[in-house]
């Protein structure tokens, strides 16, 4: 069991493709600026993606629909586009809201998810059908990198039988759910990168002392997002990575709206 999971960290964490990262974050960033499905033109909307639907609900906005190039059905979540007041108001508290109660996440991050959830599936159920895969690609930037977290746990808890989780790809994603949520995908191989950069505030929030912890696979970038380090964080968050700036430094929002010499948030 030990080699199972020592190859499994070696297969998710080692072979880290910065292309596919790039890739992720034009689609997150992609999220911000595209309201409706006829105006996929933004400056990093790909040609490879088909946008088909835009679900919105209570601030919460999501694109879906089928990448040609990794062939995949994707949602892609919005961050807050207030990043101040999120932080303010987010909401310390865990619940359990699943089968198993020893899994335990952020309350106002699964409310959100939870608004959405129908109508998220709904549309991958028909996407599915319409583009024979049962592939999916999910990507987020601050909150919705949350959003994205707690759909990819469905996807590989609850409809397991109809998906097949192939990347999870979130940038300053906050911490979503305790210890045991965050050690439950480590029992899944798919791509996994959850990327961070420089002194970003926001992957120090909700707080670990309060029992939260992130999940890996972390990839960290420096300020300059010319290098990156490929984080040991299979057992628990690695204190070189993120980390090695908390708690007095990781206060950043410009590092937060910043990824891989893309400007996040950007709504043109």
């Amino acid at each position: 069991m030990l080699l199972l999971i020592l190859l499994l960290f070696i297969y998710t964490t080692k072979a880290y493709d910065e292309n596919l990262s790039k890739h992720a974050v034009d689609l997150a960033e992609a999220s911000y600026c595209v309201s409706t499905i006829d105006e996929w033109n933004c400056s990093t909307c790909e040609p490879s993606i088909i946008l088909t639907n835009i679900v919105e609900n209570d601030g919460l906005r999501s694109l879906l629909g089928y990448d040609g190039v990794l062939n995949s059905l994707f949602i892609s979540f919005r961050g807050s586009s207030n990043i101040e007041n999120w932080i303010d108001n987010i909401r310390i508290k865990k619940i359990a809201p699943y089968n198993d109660t020893n899994i335990e996440v952020e309350k106002g991050f699964y409310k959100e998810y939870n608004n959405s959830k129908i109508e998220l599936m709904d549309n991958l159920s028909r996407l599915s059908k319409k583009y024979n895969t049962n592939n999916i690609f999910l990507t987020g930037h601050s909150s919705g990198a949350a959003m994205a977290t707690l759909t990819a746990f469905d996807i590989l808890s609850i409809y397991n039988d109809y998906y097949e989780l192939k990347y999870l790809i979130t940038f300053g994603s906050p911490r979503v759910g305790n210890e045991y949520f965050s050690q439950y995908f480590n029992k899944f191989s798919f791509t996994s990168y959850r990327v961070t950069h420089y002194y970003d505030m926001v992957p120090h929030v909700p707080e670990e002392f309060l029992g939260f912890l992130h999940l890996s696979n972390e990839i960290w970038y420096n300020r300059e997002n010319s290098e990156y380090k490929i984080c040991d964080d299979l057992y628990g968050e690695d204190s070189t990575c993120s980390n090695s700036c908390s708690p007095m430094h990781c206060t950043s929002t410009s590092d937060h709206l910043y990824y891989l010499n893309v400007t996040m948030g950007n709504e043109d």
